[in-house]
């Protein structure tokens, strides 16, 4: 198993758009996690975004579209050479309101790998 944690500091090529609106967000962090088959190997990327609690409610949006993500986000199979890849967007980490929906989301993508 191979995880790689990546801080976007403003990367334009890191942004992402809202599938609703178009709007543009970066998520403050990326996690690629990738793991080995016999033949190929099982890839996710995970976009993770920490708010602090004065901006939850005006962030919303962006929180509705990570969890979007996991459901409605594909991937072109033509570049997949057989492997396996899935993007998926947890909630907002935030420890003083939601820290239990976060660490519920993050061990429910541990199990899956």
């Amino acid at each position: 198993l191979e995880f790689y944690v990546i801080r976007n500091e403003r990367i334009p090529d890191l942004a992402i758009y809202s599938f609703d609106t178009g709007e543009r967000f970066e998520p403050d962090f990326l996690l690629f996690i990738r793991k080995r088959k016999e033949q190929t190997f099982s890839a996710q990327q995970v976009y993770v975004e920490p708010k602090g609690s004065h901006l939850l409610l005006e962030d919303a949006w962006k929180e509705q579209f990570l969890l979007e993500l996991t459901s409605v986000a594909s991937v072109d199979e033509s570049h997949t050479f057989g492997n396996e890849y899935k993007i998926i967007g947890l909630p907002f980490f935030n420890e003083e309101q939601r820290l239990t929906e976060f660490e519920e989301a993050m061990e429910n993508l541990v199990a899956t790998l």
